[in-house]
């Protein structure tokens, strides 16, 4: 495989050791349904729906990207007292994009931040999202990622996950496979070969996650939770 052309990186980007993807942010809006095969917004819808959001609430979309998912989000949490969204991506040049894009729009901020160090206080947001950012992240990040993704969580909080998994289908292996000779990522690579749902094994999200739906062959939409705290008993 010929060695991967390196792109400039914002000050947030060049403290991970992640894929990001500042060089990209003019024309990733366009880039983004182009990948999917047309089918972002319908997988996009479908995170959404997966979570409950029947209340003001906070939540956080981990690798927002231009935050076309974050203003979804924010859409469909009721406002009031308490609702709050925050999308965080290390790439600085996609964050200034999805600042603009949300002008106004109160209770959503967007920050350069990384996934695996998390500026956030323990149990802060009820849910958070993740959509097509784990196969920027190799084996050791995606652990310590979904070890912050917990931490932040409240008890009783949910978080759901869309991103490159196993094949089951020859569609789904060509697909996959050409995205990672594409790009010549092998964080791609540990996905397709199942790694994503071993660093959910291997961390405190253990027994606490399940595969919610399939698509296209080679994606997977996880479900995680974090218990409600048990209450003493007297």
């Amino acid at each position: 495989m010929r060695k991967k052309k390196q792109h400039p990186r914002s000050a947030c980007a060049r403290r991970t050791a992640g894929v990001t993807l500042d060089h990209a942010a003019p024309w990733y809006d366009w880039l983004a349904p182009l990948m999917t095969l047309g089918l972002e917004a319908r997988l996009q819808r479908r995170v959404v729906a997966g979570l409950r959001t029947d209340r003001p609430m906070a939540a956080l979309d981990v690798g927002c990207g231009t935050g076309t998912l974050t203003r979804q989000l924010h859409a469909a949490i009721p406002a009031g007292p308490g609702r709050r969204v925050v999308g965080l991506d290390a790439a600085e040049a996609m964050i200034a994009v999805a600042r603009r894009k949300a002008a106004g729009r109160e209770g959503l901020e967007f920050q350069a931040a990384l996934a695996e160090e998390l500026p956030h206080a323990d149990g802060t947001f009820d849910r958070a999202i993740s959509t097509f950012f784990f196969h920027h992240l190799n084996y050791d990040l995606k652990r310590r990622a979904l070890a912050e993704l917990w931490r932040i969580l409240r008890p009783g909080g949910q978080a759901a996950i869309l991103d490159v998994d196993i094949p089951y289908s020859w569609f789904g292996r060509l697909c996959a496979y050409s995205g990672y000779w594409l790009f010549r990522q092998p964080e791609i690579k540990e996905n397709i070969t199942g790694r994503l749902r071993e660093a959910l094994d291997a961390g405190p999200f253990r027994g606490h996650w399940r595969i919610a739906s399939r698509h296209s062959g080679y994606l997977s939409l996880f479900e995680l939770k974090k218990p409600e705290t048990k209450k003493e008993t007297t």
